[in-house]
């Protein structure tokens, strides 16, 4: 067996040995590489697409898309990171001191709940 030490470095190994190296770690890396391509296609063949509900929609596509105008004109749908504004207040629907006076009444047909809070 002859040997050839090449000026680029302290690789003593024959010029066709290391050719075959390179040649097999070739096909194995392409060995490699057809397994996981099989068993990503075959991972894709058996999974089936499960969201599909059935929906029929009962507008057509001019109806949503004019739906869509009326809320951004009203500020009803959100742009970017802002939060949609309220245009209405809403009110309380009871005083507080209707509320109390509800609670009061509330304590004294429930005993169980009488002694929970007693200054309000």
């Amino acid at each position: 067996m002859r040997c050839i030490i090449h000026s680029s470095g302290n690789n003593a190994q024959p010029p066709n040995q290391r050719s075959h190296i390179m040649k097999n770690a070739a096909i194995a890396l392409s060995l490699v590489a057809a397994v996981f391509a099989s068993a990503a296609a075959s991972a894709q063949e058996s999974v089936e697409y499960s969201g599909y509900t059935g929906f029929v929609s009962t507008k057509t596509r001019a109806e949503v898309k004019a739906e869509l105008r009326l809320a951004q004109q009203r500020g009803e749908i959100a742009v970017g990171e802002e939060y949609p504004q309220l245009k209405e207040e809403v009110a309380p629907a009871k005083t507080r001191a209707e509320v109390k006076a509800e609670l009061a009444a509330y304590r004294k047909t429930h005993p169980e709940v009488a002694d929970d809070i007693t200054t309000l």
